[in-house]
């Protein structure tokens, strides 16, 4: 018999029926999808996030804010689910503030690097991790690669963000990373005060990350191959390139003569720092996954070794002999000591007053190490008795470390901040921050010291300062996106 002809008492609950159990069927594949996408989106989180906002997302005060609560609350106010798409596509440069603690950095874009499914994955994850989760709406859903990919094409940067942040949360700050006088010298020097080939005189390599290339200065070239290159190291006679990827858990290996790459090993690890011996026959690539200093025999493209060095390893440094190798553990608040000719760990360094050391690098004589930390310090560590000499305060962040040639200055980036300082290595004091942009990491100066590079991830160029004047000589377009890591002939 047709339905149409069934009791009307009868039929509307049937169709009811229908409808609930599908309603329930659709919450029970949303719910299953969100944790899906919040699952993946914690590998993301921990892989690219935790290193600055912290594992549990407590961030770090002073230079990276929690996202534990806060983002939450950012994201329930009016267009909060937009704003938070943006700070991961686009980056959020300026001062903010968070439960009372002030914030001055940059936070640089993800687009490029992370996809559209990743970024949708972390956004998920981070909303509903640490008890966020309690704190959402009712009717909270969970992003989609669709939401985002739409998001994309705004095209938009993080002064960008940052003013959207101020509309929506109806604030002003009084002071913003990059204003001020700073800003005003960096302004107008966006172009070289000097021709282009007086500043940069020897070969500076650059480590594109978001570009997957190797750019080259002065010619503005670049090399393909390099996958998410991250960190890059020169040997000593310019002859060869290494080049870590951070999406690939490579090592990538070329022939700086011809741009060409020679080979490349794959580490099923999170590649980190690299480094070449003085007599480049080996080098070092750090696997921040397993803690281990990955030994690469660069003739073959081979790995030699692998040596347990400690908790999440970072970058590595040798003596000027190559009979010694320095590796920082950012997981162990130290530095381990290996020997090279037995390829084995002999010892680790304390480092007090630097619960996570980063980057490093080693005065002329070998007798000081100078390290980077990843919260704005710089400590200095005398290597023939082990003591710490003295901690510094520096940029927010953290960023590269430069001994600069000829023993008299130190320089360091800081990536969440919008300053160079340079230390003076007598005093051991910071004579002179120096405004270059948004985002300095990667800093390394010119052979004969004169002049000093820092990689801005934000803005996508390469500052060059004075080391005669100290002051910010001009800006050079970076060939390419998100320039990490510099390396350079004569000072690497």
């Amino acid at each position: 018999m047709p339905l149409f002809n069934f009791p009307i008492r009868v039929a509307l609950p049937v169709r009811f029926a229908t409808m609930v159990v599908a309603l329930g069927c659709l919450a029970v594949f949303s719910n299953a999808h969100a944790d899906t996408s919040a699952a993946r989106g914690a590998s993301v989180f921990q892989q690219n996030c935790s290193a600055c906002h912290q594992a549990q997302g407590q961030g770090l005060p002073g230079a990276f804010p929690p996202l534990q609560g806060h983002a939450v609350d950012m994201y329930k106010i009016t267009d909060g689910r937009r704003y938070l798409t943006h700070v991961l596509l686009y980056g959020l440069n300026g001062k903010i503030e968070v439960a009372g603690q002030p914030y001055n950095g940059a936070m640089p874009p993800w687009a490029g690097t992370l996809s559209h499914q990743q970024i949708a994955d972390v956004l998920n994850y981070v909303l509903t991790a640490w008890g966020n989760k309690a704190s959402l709406p009712a009717d909270f859903k969970p992003y989609t690669v669709k939401e985002i990919a739409a998001q994309a094409k705004a095209k938009q940067n993080g002064d960008d963000v940052y003013a959207l942040r101020e509309k929506l949360s109806g604030t002003k700050s009084k002071s913003v990373a990059g204003s001020g006088a700073g800003a005003a010298d960096r302004a107008a020097h966006m172009k070289l005060d000097v021709p282009l080939h007086t500043a940069v005189p020897a070969p500076v390599y650059v480590a594109l990350q978001n570009s997957n290339d190797i750019g080259v200065l002065p010619t503005k070239s670049t090399w393909q191959g390099a996958n998410s290159a991250h960190y890059v190291a020169l040997s000593a006679d310019g002859s060869m390139l290494m080049a870590s990827g951070l999406k690939t858990g490579a090592v990538y290996v070329f022939n700086t003569a011809t741009g060409k790459l020679r080979g490349s090993i794959h580490l099923d690890d999170v590649v980190q720092g690299v480094k070449i011996a003085p007599n480049g026959k080996l080098g070092i690539a750090i696997g921040a996954k397993h803690g281990v200093a990955v030994v690469i025999d660069l003739r073959r493209v081979k790995i030699v070794k692998k040596i347990p060095v400690g908790k999440t390893p970072h970058n590595a440094r040798f003596s000027a002999d190559g009979k010694t190798a320095y590796v920082t553990l950012q997981g162990a608040g130290a530095i381990a000591v290996l020997d090279m000719n037995t390829l084995t760990k002999v010892k680790d360094i304390a480092t007090p007053g630097l619960a996570a050391p980063h980057n490093l690098d080693l005065s002329d004589n070998g007798k000081r190490m100078w390290i980077r930390d990843f919260t704005g310090h710089v400590g200095v560590l005398n290597l023939v008795d082990g003591k710490m000499l003295k901690v510094i305060k520096v940029g927010n962040g953290h960023g590269g470390i430069d001994v600069i040639p000829g023993g008299r200055y130190v320089a360091t980036g800081a990536i969440a901040d919008h300053i160079v300082s340079i230390i003076d290595q007598k005093s051991m004091k910071v004579v002179k921050n120096i405004d270059v942009g948004n985002g300095p990491h990667g800093v390394r100066a010119s052979a004969n010291g004169r002049w000093l590079y820092a990689s801005m991830t934000v803005d996508n160029n390469i500052a060059v300062i004075n080391m005669h004047t100290l002051k910010l000589a001009g800006q050079i377009p970076a060939p390419g996106k998100f320039p990490f890591w510099l390396a350079v002939k004569g000072n690497d």
